[in-house]
């Protein structure tokens, strides 16, 4: 299947739009609209001009403006869709909105490139089941968050599959990955040079090779620190309620002086937080709480902890040039790519 244009992508992503009427006058303006579809103005301005000469708009000095006769009209294209599958890892079934804002920023970024974008939350079952299918040259795989069975598994297949996250030892799979472990790392020795020595990493009960990694880091950080002895504690949990909620007994026992508490996503910040507040326990005067990887909507307590935030439009951009990179070449380019998560200053 030929692989058009930017502009032309993005033409027939609007003409749809256009048809099935979920967009109507008046159109944005051509710097916000460019920004929501995340294209330079330039390649907004070739498509909308694309569809002038179809008749179904008319550009303006400043924007543009939708015909009349220009809803209702019959799709033309019939081209095969290109498809990215993105797989979830059943675990994280319990936080799935964590999913949901990347999926739609994702979503919306490979439709107006002419590529649809569907999800699943995958049991073991379904995961072998998915292995086993053809392959399709149409179709990409994102796996999110799979263990490490289950990426070997893929490997082995041949399909081709994007890992999001870690890629286990010895498997050469492609991945767009947040580095995780170094922001566990960055944040253990900041609090442990403002005095800080009990500390707790609370994270998911997972497999995967990242949180392996991260649980690491911690680690290591804790018996590299030689200025004073450090009392460090894992608290896995899983993230039903029942769960959650004696993980945060554990969380609001022994609370000591001088205590950090990193929380890693999808572990929910806020339950940390309002666990430590209900038990009497000051923050961050008492227990200082660290948010790692989380959402910017997720950390909005009052006072805002420190955050390393997840770089979700970093991850979004990477995804969506892997993709393309895909469905022009056939392949997917060797090796990944990293991304630093930045800490939020409060």
């Amino acid at each position: 299947m030929r692989l058009h244009s930017k502009p032309n992508q993005l033409a027939e992503y609007i003409r749809q739009s256009i048809r099935s009427g979920t967009l109507a006058t008046p159109l944005p303006g051509m710097r916000p609209w460019s920004q929501q579809l995340g294209v330079s103005r330039r390649t907004l301005n070739t498509a909308l001009q694309i569809l002038e000469r179809e008749g179904l708009l008319t550009l303006l000095p400043r924007g543009a403006r939708l015909n009349p006769d220009a809803v209702g009209k019959a799709p033309t294209n019939t081209n095969a869709p290109r498809r990215v599958r993105w797989l979830i890892d059943g675990t994280y079934r319990h936080n799935l909105h964590t999913h949901h804002i990347t999926f739609d920023l994702l979503h919306e970024r490979l439709r107006v490139r002419g590529i649809e974008l569907k999800s699943e939350i995958c049991t073991p079952v379904r995961l072998r089941e998915i292995a086993r299918q053809a392959a399709n040259r149409n179709e990409l795989l994102l796996l999110g968050s799979l263990p490490a069975a289950y990426q070997r598994l893929f490997a082995e297949t041949g399909k081709p599959a994007l890992v999001i996250g870690e890629v286990c030892a010895g498997l050469a799979l492609p991945y767009v990955n947040t580095d995780q472990a170094g922001a566990v790392r960055h944040a253990t020795f900041r609090l442990l040079r403002q005095g800080r020595t009990q500390l707790k990493l609370v994270h998911v009960k997972s497999a995967a090779a990242g949180m392996r990694s991260a649980q690491a880091a911690f680690r290591a950080a804790c018996t590299e620190w030689t200025k004073s002895p450090v009392n460090s504690q894992l608290i896995a949990t899983e993230l039903d309620l029942t769960s959650l909620l004696n993980s945060m007994r554990r969380v609001t026992t022994q609370i000591k002086p001088c205590m950090g508490i990193l929380v890693l996503s999808p572990v929910p910040v806020g339950m940390v937080v309002t666990a430590l507040l209900q038990h009497g326990i000051k923050v961050p005067q008492q227990a200082e709480v660290v948010a790692l990887l989380h959402s910017a909507q997720s950390t909005l307590l009052y006072p805002p902890p420190p955050a390393y935030a997840w770089p979700m439009t970093a991850v979004v951009r990477e995804i969506t040039r892997a993709s393309e990179h895909f469905f022009a070449t056939g392949a997917l380019a060797p090796g990944g790519k990293l991304l630093t998560a930045e800490m939020v200053k409060v």
